[in-house]
């Protein structure tokens, strides 16, 4: 009967494998064995009243849940402005009402009814070990994020230089995590667990940050126990309606909002000095790639003139049009590398100026 029980639920475990537990006893004096199942909620993503955990859930035991509104934005004044101990801190203050000035459109458009800003914080995206090597000295620019902590969810947001929005958000609900484990020494990597068997690293936290962070989670994951959603894991969402985006996809299902695609990346890159970054919206990045490859043009056009006019100048010139070319195939495949990152971050298309965020809680996955 147990092999039939486990059969059966095949299927079901294969679509929701956070959602099943199955536990086994052996009654070792009747021999026979004995299967419980357990199923834990399952929500749809985006789901608009979750049960817990609650705005005014308690933090840190020295502090009393103050939730107030701030140009429209509820937060956490408790948690918000204190360190890690609960303890106010005029520099924490300082610092988040500065966060919550530059991500104000960001936290308008993307909180749900009854969500408050717990926490903010600065990180960088994953980045692979390639992208690490080539991007130099605008890796904080590829990978910059802002983190906000919320009484339901982690919003992952790229930022600019500035601190501004770049309309991209991926969010993870905090009951589909299962743990928040802090790694390094004088800077913080934080690695965020699943139960959909799946986890993601974001890098370069502050020690503050992550102690704070880390005292957050501690009494946010065990209070949203069992609200998982159909994710089950982190997921992108559309920056106007908050509908789930699917990779690849470069048009919002619910919406209809429109994104940067990676073909059209690709031909820019190629066929225009710096055109991936200026494509992706980063004309700074792009004036090196620009110049070197705008350079390297000139280079060849130059080995042209020399090679037609001289029949043996032309023997010398496929050597070193050979070497431009690799050189060139280099640095358009490191500038394909970085914006495809960019891409990948679903970039809105500019908007129609009649076309205005919708702001509803259209829910996918």
């Amino acid at each position: 009967m147990n092999h039939i029980v486990l059969r059966r639920l095949a299927p079901y475990r294969r679509n929701h494998p956070a959602s099943i537990t199955v536990l086994q006893s052996h009654d070792q004096y009747s021999g026979t064995m004995s299967v419980y199942v357990i199923i834990a909620r399952i929500l749809p993503f985006g789901y608009p009243e979750e049960r817990v955990p609650t705005a005014d859930l308690r933090i840190h035991d020295n502090q009393l849940a103050q939730t107030t509104k701030v140009d429209g934005v509820s937060i956490r004044n408790d948690v918000l402005y204190t360190n890690s101990s609960g303890e106010e801190d005029a520099g924490i203050r300082k610092r988040s009402e500065k966060g919550l000035q530059k991500l104000h459109a960001a936290l308008q458009r993307m909180l749900l009814p009854d969500e408050a800003v717990f926490y903010l914080a600065r990180a960088r995206s994953p980045l692979s070990i390639l992208e690490q090597l080539t991007a130099a000295w605008w890796t904080r620019a590829l990978a910059a994020n802002a983190i906000v902590i919320t009484n339901k969810r982690i919003l992952f947001l790229p930022i600019k230089g500035d601190g501004s929005w770049r309309e991209s958000v991926r969010a993870a609900h905090w009951g589909d995590l299962k743990e928040v484990k802090v790694k390094g020494l004088l800077v913080k990597n934080m690695t965020f667990l699943f139960h959909g068997d799946t986890s993601v690293t974001y890098t370069n936290f502050s020690r503050a940050d992550a102690k704070k962070i880390a005292a957050i989670a501690a009494v946010l994951i065990p209070a949203a126990a069992g609200e998982l959603t159909s994710a089950a894991g982190l997921i992108q969402l559309c920056p106007d309606c908050r509908h789930a985006l699917t990779q690849g996809q470069y048009s919002c299902p619910g919406c209809g909002l429109i994104f940067k695609n990676e073909k059209s990346m690709v031909a820019r890159s190629i066929l225009l000095p710096g055109g991936g970054y200026f494509y992706t919206g980063h004309p700074l990045i792009a004036i090196i790639p620009a110049i070197v490859e705008g350079f390297l043009v000139l280079e060849v056009l130059a080995l042209l003139v020399v090679g037609l006019a001289s029949t043996k100048g032309m023997h010398n010139v496929f050597p070193a049009l050979f070497v431009l070319a690799l050189f060139w195939a280099v640095e358009t495949g490191v500038t394909i590398l970085h914006c495809r990152r960019y891409v990948r971050d679903f970039i809105p298309e500019k908007r129609d100026p009649s076309r205005a965020p919708q702001g509803l809680a259209i829910t996918g996955g």
